[in-house]
């Protein structure tokens, strides 16, 4: 009976579908949270709580907007990833090209007979929103500002991010530079998740240059504020009206909140406040399985010389769940029709909690050790004896 109960679950897995509204780096909404929460009068906004991945409210989270100066949180990221991969150092200097010189909109003022490092340079974008330093790291980068806008499309589509278009690397306003807010938050998600070391510097509130002749304030103006709030990137156009994209944390939760479209600057900050509080007074975060421990269910895979694999979550495993809304939640198993040998880490199924048939959560599980494949006569007395079993089951109900 064990037998068919797994195996009755990979036909589950056709019936219990995550949405995929969200790409795999964001959980399925809980449509339930999203319908209760608060009010937002701007256009788009979304609520992420970041260990699970989970939205807790969701408005409009699809529509294509002009994101304007959010798009340096793509900048950023390739920035970082272009660092780690060895191509650059944060002690490089980045030189001043004139197509950053003459760049419009907010700026530090940066000219060709300056030097400023690539870490300098990032403090130019994620405090002032300098476009000056976002071009000039496109290029020192890229090679060529359109260059680097390639590779900020190509990165937009290896991340999911399915409704944006990239342009420029800094913002300014183009008909053919959208974005949603569904995307910002799968590119803010990879920022923070894989370099978190850019918080350090999106906190920063003020800082000073130029021998102190240039002061230099943070467009975020909930820094010092809003308790825990340290990122992530305001933008404003015209065209785009008033954005940010916040990211807070308090007691280890991190949440993060997009307001897209907002009429005033004082309007995203008091719809980011109402988006937070919303997740950190109705929402808890629990621990369900920890990264490569073992959990008591196991993966049957036929052909194999030890039928019943044991598993493991493939990343740890959080679970945000609102206030009052714990009961009925359940733990289904789905699990993959894999054939042996495979190694260790292949994945083997999903763990999903589901309540009212919706998906809240899911991890993958993954092989604890490499698996063999049965000997041809050890498969067949399995059979043989395995039906006789369920026959012998027959007759005696």
């Amino acid at each position: 009976m064990k037998t068919k109960r797994k195996w009755t679950s990979i036909v589950m897995s056709l019936a219990i579908t995550v949405s995929a509204i969200f790409s795999p780096l964001l959980s399925t909404s809980n449509v339930q949270a999203a319908a209760e929460g608060p009010n937002i009068e701007a256009p788009s906004a979304l609520l992420i709580e970041m260990q699970s991945g989970q939205v807790l409210y969701a408005k409009n989270e699809n529509e294509k907007r002009y994101p304007a100066s959010t798009t340096k949180i793509m900048t950023m990221l390739l920035t970082l990833e272009a660092v780690q991969k060895g191509q650059k150092k944060l002690t490089d200097i980045v030189p001043v090209p004139l197509e950053a010189y003459n760049m419009e909109g907010s700026s530090v003022w940066l000219d060709p007979k300056e030097k400023f490092t690539l870490e300098e340079m990032l403090k130019f974008i994620a405090v002032p929103s300098g476009n000056d330093a976002s071009v000039a790291i496109a290029v020192f980068i890229g090679g060529s500002s359109q260059a680097f806008v390639e590779r900020m499309n190509q990165k937009a589509k290896e991340l999911g991010m399915t409704g944006t278009h990239y342009a420029n690397p800094d913002g300014l306003h183009d008909p053919n530079h959208y974005t949603t807010a569904r995307d910002l938050a799968i590119v803010s998600k990879e920022l923070i998740s894989k370099y978190p070391q850019i918080l350090e510097l999106t906190k920063i509130k003020n800082f000073e240059m130029r021998n102190g002749v240039n002061k230099i304030e943070n467009t975020n103006h909930l820094l010092g504020q809003y308790e825990g709030m340290d990122g992530l990137k305001t933008g404003f156009t015209d065209e785009a009206g008033y954005c940010l994209v916040s990211t807070a944390q308090r007691n280890g939760t991190r949440l993060l909140g997009i307001v897209l479209g907002a009429k005033t600057d004082l309007q995203r900050q008091q719809e980011t406040r109402v988006l937070l509080d919303n997740g950190y007074n109705n929402f808890k975060t629990q621990l369900v399985a920890k990264k490569d421990e073992p959990i008591g269910e196991k993966a049957m895979v036929a052909n194999a010389k030890e039928p019943e694999v044991t598993v493991a979550a493939a990343k740890d495993f959080y679970l945000a769940v609102q206030n009052g809304d714990e009961q009925g939640i359940e733990t289904k198993y789905v699990w993959n029709p894999v054939e042996a040998p495979f190694t260790k880490g292949q994945i083997l199924g999903q763990m999903q909690k589901v309540k009212n048939g919706n998906v809240l959560n899911s991890v993958d599980l993954i092989a604890t050790q490499d698996v063999e494949e049965g000997s041809w006569l050890r498969l067949f007395f399995r059979k043989l004896f395995g039906g006789i079993s369920s026959s012998l089951q027959g007759i005696f109900k």
